[in-house]
């Protein structure tokens, strides 16, 4: 398979991973029934807290916990004090109230001896006096809790929040302050351990660990005007301006008002994608581990905060049933976790069914999907023809005037060495996907020898190779757009066209015509359709092309990979500016619009390119004539130039489907070998919509990423393996809906380490939240992450932050325990029936039906 194939493949595969583990995943969550207790109890109770104080882990700090007063502030004394040992651990044990608020309160030393273990610079550094990061735990039970709270900036984040609430730190603030947190970051700081990116032990520990690193990144950089004082005084700056930032009702961080807005969310997923991009600083922590965070500080999708229905905010268990007042904790539990699944499959079947994107499929997203596939077929000729014809045009146009001026001496030259389109059984890695040669005579047969006899121009735009025997003879056949070109005195050129079939034989010595070329559209007569014609006018500086239109007729289109035509025949209408820097290559500026016509002048489509740019880079072939990097020791001759970027503003319209975004292909590499040369991010932007009697439907929208890391480190001539791989990460941000039906915003994510033909996946994550009236009902995160001794994807999670939900378990799992508030089990699924059973007796079926 070619390399830019396989990269898309694969890409594709990996998003189809972490698509496949997050809908199984989600389809463990479903069902309906069941009652609550009544139960009652006093309002005393003890709490035994424990955690770690990290940003990053720190020691000999002082922490207190302080009851909350009537008036929603914390209380002046506190309840029970404690220091952090050298790992940033705490223990405390305290008199409480039940459902009511407690601030667990980290605090740098007067005397300076209090340090923190920062991430980037590795060293330790004292915190300053002043410097103050919170925690809230509201207990569960009567009666005896055991509690645990993690104390990071984060935690701190949602304490401010709650602070700033109407009311103050309220148990119904405090819940709602956790829950925002843990939306925007997809797990809960307070009940997730802090640790440091080498010793953490779940996908969440890790998201927290380069959550952190971030914080300290931030403060090592100077963002958010944290520029002045020590280390240490940076650090509190940067945790005080998120704690100043986050609020209830959204997840945009910001802070300021009128023309001094600060926009924290940027600052800090800014320092999220530079700690990732750094392995020293992420270890082997995957970027789609924190996609979901990244997307939601970006503000790609709506950014209100669901409504809580939880009450409590700390990892608290008590008594027998963890009763709270009339009506247990347990059974409130309970109760949220059936509303949560029904909603989920409520959500999930309006749009989705087991069938997929078919003729037969039921929900209403699947429907659109059929219906827009199915319009477009044969989207991808239209855009490739325009591409592939309009560069062959000019290239040989640019021949022509190098040859008439002198600047090269042959009268033919290439472009995209390296033909991919083969038929997967014969090497074509000397073939050109455009090619063009200088003709002395009008039918183009005597090759120009002298620039004074190069009167023509003949070139093709190849779409398809394959190889056949006739007798003993191999036979090379090519499947084409052939252009005759011939310049004007006015300066502009002519073209004429043909989709043609070519058989050539091909020695070590060069390639001679088998057959006359084989004309592919025909009339009713069975005599060849008149040429396409057309028209280039371009503006020569230095006698090199700096801007061209283009209006004519071009032949029909190839079907991908294939040998057929799709359509009759297209109208161009194109201008643009070109580039050229000091080594040849080009940077190619284009707006217009290519139309397909069917045999009987419908229009089949329209391609329309708003804005575009296509840049090229040199290549060389070895004594093989196999494409080899410039700077490869095998290359022996320059090749020309093959596109290496590829930026399209484009809307794409059939008559009942319509594409619209932006396309880029970038960041072009070579691998190790110097054999292949792939792009290394390939993203489109945009929405697709059916059109149906005047209406559009838009039913997706979003951005779609593929991006690859390591390949220039990769062998392409080796067998992929542990010591030669690279890796590719594709993510999905956007919404899917359908007439009629709700509104899901998604991230989707997955790395996979390509390491062998099939790959290992790394890492996936999936977060999903459903609109009603615009905003949050719901929202829910998965993450599944590899486990090193396995070497798969084994361990996952899920969160549902509004209901405070969660489960945690490792692939093969008998059962999988769902968890209220961080550590109150409230039921357990059978993996292998998908039935739950509730810790009332209660039972459902967690089957959403995908």
């Amino acid at each position: 398979m070619h390399p830019t194939r396989s990269l898309l493949a694969a890409a594709s595969k990996a998003a189809t991973a972490a698509a496949i583990t997050g809908t199984s995943l989600l389809t463990a969550c479903g069902g309906g029934g069941g009652g609550s207790d009544t139960a009652t109890d006093t309002t005393s109770a003890t709490v035994a807290l424990s955690g770690t104080a990290a940003k990053g882990l720190m020691a000999n700090a002082d922490v207190a916990v302080y009851a909350v007063n009537a008036d929603g502030t914390p209380a002046a004394t506190p309840l029970a004090t404690a220091t952090t040992d050298t790992s940033g651990r705490y223990t405390l044990n305290f008199a409480a109230t039940k459902d009511q608020p407690f601030v667990v309160k980290v605090s740098a030393k007067t005397d300076g001896s209090t340090t923190h273990a920062d991430e980037v610079s590795g060293q330790s550094q004292p915190l300053p006096s002043g410097f103050v990061m919170r925690s809230m735990v509201v207990p569960a039970a009567s009666g005896s809790n055991t509690v645990s709270a993690s104390i990071t900036p984060f935690s701190e984040m949602a304490v401010a929040a709650a602070e700033k609430a109407t009311g103050g730190i309220t148990t119904g603030n405090a819940a709602q302050a956790v829950s925002t947190v843990t939306q925007l970051l997809g797990f809960n700081p307070t009940t997730v351990a802090a640790t440091t990116v080498d010793g953490a032990a779940s996908g969440d520990e890790q998201k927290l660990a380069v959550m952190l690193t971030a914080v300290s990144q931030m403060a090592n950089s100077g963002a958010l005007g944290c520029e002045t004082g020590e280390a240490g005084d940076k650090v509190r700056c940067v945790v005080e301006a998120l704690g100043a930032a986050t609020t209830t009702t959204t997840l945009k961080l910001s802070s300021g008002s009128g023309d001094s807005v600060s926009d924290v969310s940027a600052a800090l997923g800014s320092a999220v994608t530079t700690v990732l991009a750094d392995p020293a600083l992420a270890g082997s922590v995957s970027s789609s581990s924190l996609a979901t965070v990244v997307a939601n500080l970006e503000c790609t999708t709506n950014c209100a905060a669901a409504t809580s229905t939880g009450s409590g905010t700390g990892g608290s268990t008590g008594g027998t049933d963890g009763s709270t007042g009339g009506v247990s904790t347990a059974a409130k539990a309970i109760a949220g976790a059936k509303l949560l699944f029904t909603q989920m499959k409520s959500d999930w079947l309006a749009l989705f069914s087991r069938s997929g994107a078919t003729a037969v499929a039921s929900g209403a997203a699947n429907v659109q999907a059929f219906k827009f596939r199915t319009a477009m077929d044969g989207a991808h000729l239209t855009a490739e023809t325009l591409v592939n014809d309009a560069g062959t045009l000019l290239l040989g146009i640019d021949l022509y005037n190098d040859y008439k001026a002198g600047r090269t001496s042959s009268p033919s030259r290439g472009r995209a060495p390296g033909f991919a389109g083969d038929d997967g059984s014969a090497n074509f890695s000397n073939s050109n996907a455009s090619g063009c040669t200088l003709y002395q005579d009008v039918d183009r047969r005597i090759t120009a020898t002298a620039p004074d006899n190069a009167n023509t121009i003949g070139c093709a735009a190849r779409y398809f190779y394959s190889r056949v025997v006739t007798g003993t003879t191999p036979v090379t056949r090519e499947w084409r757009h052939a252009f005759g070109i011939t310049p004007n005195s006015d300066g502009s050129f002519g073209w004429q066209a043909r989709a043609r079939q070519r058989d050539s034989i091909c020695t070590s010595t060069g390639c001679t015509l088998a057959t006359p070329d084989v004309n592919l559209q025909l009339g009713a007569d069975g005599t060849a359709l008149a040429f396409f014609t057309g028209t280039v006018n371009p503006t020569l500086t230095d006698g090199h092309i700096s801007a061209f239109t283009m209006a004519g007729e071009l032949p029909g289109g190839f079907v991908r990979n294939g040998t057929t035509l799709a359509n009759h025949k297209h109208t161009l209408e194109l201008q643009g500016t070109q580039t050229r820097a000091a080594d040849g290559s080009t940077q190619t500026a284009i707006s217009g619009a290519l139309v397909a016509f069917d045999a009987e002048g419908n229009t089949v489509s329209t391609l329309t390119v708003k804005t575009g740019e296509a840049g090229t880079t040199a290549v060389s072939r070895d004594a093989n004539g196999n494409r080899v990097a410039p700077s490869s020791p095998l290359a022996v001759s320059d090749a020309g130039f093959e596109p290496s970027s590829l930026t399209l503003n484009l809307v794409f319209t059939t008559a009942s489907a319509e594409a619209e975004g932006l396309l880029a292909l970038t960041g072009s590499t070579w691998d190790k070998s110097g054999t292949e040369l792939v792009p290394t991010r390939v993203s489109f932007t945009g929405a697709l919509r059916n059109l149906d009697d005047g209406m559009s439907n838009e039913f997706i929208k979003g951005q779609l990423t593929v991006r690859s890391t390591g390949y220039a480190a990769f062998d392409e001539t080796l067998p992929r393996s542990a010591t030669n791989q690279f890796t590719l990460d594709a993510t999905f941000v956007g919404s899917v809906t359908a007439p009629g039906r709700p509104t899901l915003e998604l991230t989707l994510a997955g790395t996979e380490a390509q390491d062998s033909d099939n790959g290992t996946v790394q890492a996936s994550s999936l977060q999903y939240r459903s609109l009603v009236g615009g905003r949050p009902r719901l929202v829910v995160s998965v993450t599944g992450t590899r486990d090193a001794s396995t070497g798969k994807l084994d361990h996952f999670t899920l969160t549902e932050a509004s209901a405070n939900l969660s489960a945690h378990w490792r692939r093969g799992a008998s059962n999988v325990e769902l968890v209220y508030d961080g550590s109150l089990v409230v039921g357990s699924m059978a993996a292998n029936t998908g039935m739950v059973t509730f810790s009332d007796s209660s039972i459902s079926s967690l089957d959403i039906g995908l």
